[in-house]
């Protein structure tokens, strides 16, 4: 029969419908056709389509804003969040709230080459896509008006990429979003209750346990949440207790690429390349939160629709078991 099961992380609850579970492979996802790279101005040589560049990393004798780069990070082209400078003007008109919308908006360029697979990149391109966030996290995060910091992926027109060429994107913002918020008060009621991180013990349960891990790696570990709300969800967790993702030293940026790339890898070969988001959850920039929060990436690929019931409640119904689909992507090999 269907069952309910709750995300200790944030006290949502999911239906994991047995009665309508789908086998791993009904999720495989149809080819979907290509646009073509020739206008595309995320491209090596089509600098001049985009707003000048904020960081690239390319030979010290090559000019900015010009080819020979490796990985190169601009300003979104329509912002959602204007340049972090003065002050937020906050606004009160009876009930309602508001202020200006400022901070930051970046597109991180993956590769020079339209890779429209994100997957077959190298190893060294998602190497440096890594040591990119954590460039530009740093750089914001020294800002004292930014109080969270959103890195995501979106993969696939479906999942609101507007182009195809591989790219990442920042918001750097004045406030810390209502979820990140709920996060921080669960783990903080569960280190005060138990006296341990709340991630650092749903990850001892799930590596105890296996039957939802897909990889792990010596300071990562990959694997399909208990209550995972959408088929095929992933979480990628620092095995040891980390606050914040901009600390992370220079072996755990390697493999942490290396977690991702074969993630990813996993994904492509075993779904037929399906469109996908991740997004990152650290800590805010400006709160002590170090002794109980855990940073963590989340992918889910787009295999399903959210309809009347899951909208109006917030209750995700689920048809692929989370143990069948980490099983399912664990024996999958990633792409040649």
């Amino acid at each position: 029969m269907p069952e309910l099961r709750r995300d200790p992380l944030t006290g949502r609850w999911v239906v994991i419908a047995t009665e309508r579970a789908r086998r791993p492979q009904d999720f495989v996802r149809q080819s979907r056709a290509r646009a073509e790279s020739g206008d595309c101005p995320f491209c090596e040589g089509h600098e001049a389509q985009t707003p000048a560049e904020v960081m690239a990393y390319r030979p010290a004798d090559l000019p900015a804003n010009g080819p020979g780069w490796q990985v190169r990070v601009v300003p979104n082209l329509y912002p959602a969040f204007e340049p972090a400078t003065g002050a937020l003007d906050l606004r009160r008109d009876g009930l309602y709230l508001a202020e200006q919308a400022l901070g930051a908006h970046e597109v991180l360029i993956a590769s020079p080459q339209h890779v429209e697979e994100v997957a077959k990149l190298p190893l060294s391109q998602f190497e440096l896509l890594v040591r990119a966030y954590i460039d530009r996290y740093r750089a914001h995060a020294a800002n004292p008006l930014i109080q969270y910091i959103q890195l995501i992926m979106n993969y696939g027109r479906e999942a609101g990429a507007s182009r195809d060429h591989p790219h990442s994107q920042l918001f750097a913002v004045p406030l810390v979003p209502s979820l990140i918020d709920l996060e921080l008060a669960r783990s903080r009621e569960h280190f005060a209750s138990r006296g341990e991180c709340l991630l650092c013990g749903i990850l001892r349960q799930q590596l105890a346990e296996g039957e939802r891990v897909v990889l792990e790696n010596e300071r990562f570990a990959v694997f399909a949440p208990f209550a995972s709300r959408w088929p095929f969800e992933l979480w990628l967790v620092p095995r040891r207790h980390e606050a914040r993702f901009e600390r992370l030293d220079d072996e755990g940026q390697e493999l942490l690429a290396r977690a991702l790339k074969e993630t990813l890898g996993k994904v492509f070969a075993g779904l037929n390349d399906p469109p996908f988001n991740y997004w990152l959850h650290t800590a805010p920039t400006q709160q002590p939160v170090d002794e109980y929060y855990h940073w963590h990436l989340e992918l889910a690929p787009k295999l399903a629709i959210a309809a009347g019931f899951e909208l109006g409640t917030d209750v995700m119904i689920n048809t692929a078991l989370p143990e069948e689909a980490a099983g399912f992507l664990r024996t999958t090999p990633g792409p040649a």
